[in-house]
């Protein structure tokens, strides 16, 4: 009787001690939690489709380290730079001007469609890393504060309390387990012995092993699938071009055709990138912009050879190409003809690029994988009102009736039409 009363003491105290452990973990989650700038869990996704190809967390890629990055930069400096670096250093920032010139002046892409709260999530995840986080922030419309993030010493304070409070309830486990062997009259064992025999009866499972080989390499298959899928996939890729154009004031506020300066859209394979003479002629009359004024039209004129103080071509001037950064590429294995969707399709231009009415800076919108491409040729009816393919729409018309006549049909999935 004594030993059992010696050893329910000892229960309670131990009993005590964990509960006022998990007292204080609870609150430093809670308080952990609250100093996080945003999701966590939105800011990897977004961060892998974003900024993978150029930043890692723990190592230098492309560009720096992302891992306590909210420690060396303030959320309202961090929100300017990812939103568009360029415009910070054009303010004169000397850090945002540093960074540019330490990375041999490679520059990043503006995100213009980020939201404050999408880069508070990406800060987010760059704080927890792959970890998993007790929980978002409260308020995920809050807007930035511009104060620089805590230090991570907090989340190593959660950590010990975590595996204290673990340690101390395998303890209460251990004691509960030999305080019943005594009383049976068995001896006692050690934590590493009841470890050793476990490990010893687990390693003979063969079933469990089994399950167990057979979950791990689901698993990494899985990655390896979504790895490889994820190969060329550039969705949202947004370069910074050498003149700041905006499609938004061209095609949308102003409602040029987008064929007037992409006009081998309609001729052929190619929808040509327009020539900076192309430009001229508007701009050797429209010589101020509504937003940059006369900076990004000089940069056309030093293409040209223009002389705006003249309004005249200057002799002998030796011209340079504008080296715009291609948006849009398919790989070299898919064949596609801007002129068969444009003028047989009769497709509007938004309908693979998007809403480039509304884009101040351009950007890829749809995915161009194969898998979409072939989507589109299900779902997608052929234009029956080109004369030139009468006959051809009677006779489908009456072979499938009441049926809308689809690019499928027609033979929108035969392999050769694109591979070849």
């Amino acid at each position: 009787m004594k030993i059992m009363k010696t050893s329910f003491n000892r229960l309670n105290m131990l009993l005590l001690v964990a509960m006022m452990l998990w007292s204080s973990l609870s609150l430093f989650a809670q308080d952990g939690a609250a100093n996080l700038p945003g999701d966590p869990e939105l800011g990897k996704k977004l961060f892998n489709a974003q900024c993978a190809a150029c930043h890692k967390l723990d190592k230098k890629l492309v560009g720096p380290a992302m891992a306590g990055v909210t420690e060396r930069r303030s959320q309202e400096w961090l929100i300017k730079w990812i939103r568009n670096n360029a415009e910070l250093r054009a303010s004169g920032d000397r850090d945002a001007i540093a960074i540019y010139e330490e990375y041999n002046r490679s520059a990043m892409p503006a995100f213009p469609l980020l939201s404050d709260q999408d880069i508070l999530n990406i800060l987010a995840y760059t704080i927890v890393g792959d970890k998993p986080a007790a929980a978002p922030a409260a308020d995920q419309g809050a807007p930035a504060t511009g104060v620089a993030q805590p230090k991570e010493g907090l989340n190593i304070w959660v950590l010990v309390a975590l595996s204290s409070f673990l340690l101390v309830l395998l303890l209460i486990l251990v004691k509960v387990k030999n305080t019943l062997k005594v009383i049976k009259g068995e001896e006692p064992t050690s934590v590493l012995e009841d470890f050793s025999k476990g490990v010893q009866v687990a390693v003979k499972n063969q079933k469990l092993i089994v399950f167990l080989t057979i979950v791990v390499s689901v698993f990494l298959l899985k990655e390896l699938y979504w790895g490889l899928m994820s190969i060329g996939v550039e969705q949202g890729y947004m370069p910074e071009q050498p003149i700041a154009f905006s499609h938004k004031i061209h095609a949308g506020d102003n409602g040029i055709d987008c064929k007037y300066c992409h006009y081998g859209a309609e001729k052929g394979k190619h929808s040509n990138i327009p020539s900076a003479m192309l430009c001229m002629n508007c701009h050797t009359y429209i010589q101020e912009g509504p937003k940059y004024g006369t900076k990004e039209i000089d940069k056309i004129y030093a293409a040209v050879g223009f002389d705006r103080e003249s309004n005249s071509y200057i002799p002998g001037y030796e011209q340079k190409p504008v080296k715009w950064v291609r948006v849009h590429n398919l790989p070299d294995l898919a064949y596609f003809n801007h002129a068969q969707h444009v003028n047989v399709a009769g497709l509007e231009c938004q309908t693979c690029h998007g809403p480039v009415q509304e884009m101040e800076v351009l950007y890829q919108y749809s995915e161009l994988t194969m898998g979409w491409c072939i989507n589109c040729h299900r779902e997608t009816e052929i234009n029956v009102e080109n004369g030139y393919y009468k006959d051809l729409h009677d006779k489908l018309k009456e072979k499938y009736k009441s049926k809308k006549v689809t690019a499928e049909m027609i033979g929108g999935l035969e392999c050769g039409k694109c591979h070849y």
